[in-house]
């Protein structure tokens, strides 16, 4: 502990070669926390403590603005907290009908800050924004992997979730879903590296990726409730796969039998889910073993609740 407090004392003291070396000494620290932060399993404690964990880390980052390890942390870390709240509020806007939602512009405002992150993070990789926007895909794969490596996955995942954020976000803007593509392009080199990043986050990208486009514009239906499918076969616990199933596809098909049977497994999930939260000191959840989910299933919990108070307008 004394060393971890050492460190924090030689940040805000001294000069600032002694304040770089104190932010680059414990950057690991933050980055191994971030990982184990989706135990978490309360949104609501989620949603009132990460707005001034992303502030420090900001701080810390202007004062070591070469520093890529915090960078990649502000990309993943106000990416992963616009979905987490303001989109998920944003969502419950959408359902009880809410017009000009400000959870709707609050989350656009995020992504936005992760996307700015994420660009400035390419940019330090030799990717320029005029390369992202305008080389044609094939070459922008090509580009992806001669630049980057498999340090740099964590950062493109997360600025790719963020752009591809946006796009859903402001379906009206014909500019910003004209660069979907690109945004599939940076999702297939990070899911073509490591498909299993981070709890299944690929498998959600492509499930929605296939899901929310019209069929017009290349969208397949079909093929998103196949991939979806798998994917909660694969992962049965990761409890925000089949919200993904209900926001994307039940419901814009408003197709109720299929809602009322999912929600009934969904239903006795939370129940097993819940029992994490025990009042003895018996465990036989089992969830157990999941627990690197929590913050998922929390997310998908909030969402669930939403759309079960609005089940009678949505059907």
């Amino acid at each position: 502990m004394k060393h971890v407090l050492l460190g924090f004392i030689l940040l805000f003291a001294g000069c600032g070669t002694f304040q770089k070396w104190g932010i680059r000494s414990i950057s690991p620290v933050f980055k191994k926390g971030s990982d184990h932060l989706t135990r978490e399993r309360s949104w609501d404690f989620f949603k009132e403590s990460t707005p001034a964990n992303l502030k420090f880390l900001e701080l810390l980052y202007l004062e070591d603005p070469e520093n890529l390890t915090l960078l990649s942390l502000l990309v993943k870390g106000f990416a992963g907290y616009a979905f987490a709240v303001p989109e998920t509020l944003a969502f419950g806007d959408e359902l009880e009908g809410i017009e000009n939602s400000t959870w709707r512009q609050e989350a656009i405002f995020q992504y936005t800050r992760a996307f700015d992150y994420g660009l400035l993070y390419l940019n330090k990789k030799s990717i320029s924004s005029m390369e992202l926007l305008t080389v044609e895909e094939h070459k922008l794969q090509k580009l992806l992997s001669k630049e980057l490596d498999e340090d740099d996955l964590s950062a493109v995942l997360y600025f790719a979730q963020a752009w591809g954020s946006l796009i859903n976000l402001q379906k009206d803007n014909i500019a910003l879903v004209a660069q979907v593509p690109k945004v599939k392009v940076l999702f297939d080199w990070v899911c073509g590296s490591k498909k299993d990043i981070d709890h299944g986050v690929c498998d959600i990208f492509y499930a929605q990726y296939e899901a929310s486009r019209p069929k017009m514009l290349g969208g397949n239906p079909e093929n998103a409730e196949k991939l979806y499918l798998a994917a909660i076969k694969q992962r049965p616990h990761h409890l925000l796969i089949r919200i993904g199933y209900i926001q994307f596809l039940i419901l814009p098909s408003f197709d109720q039998e299929k809602y009322e049977k999912l929600s009934s497994e969904l239903a006795l999930e939370f129940e097993k889910w819940g029992s994490l939260g025990r009042d003895s000191l018996e465990d036989h959840s089992e969830y157990k073993g999941d627990q690197e989910i929590n913050l998922y299933n929390a997310i998908a919990k909030k969402r669930f609740e939403m759309i079960e108070k609005n089940k009678k307008k949505l059907f």
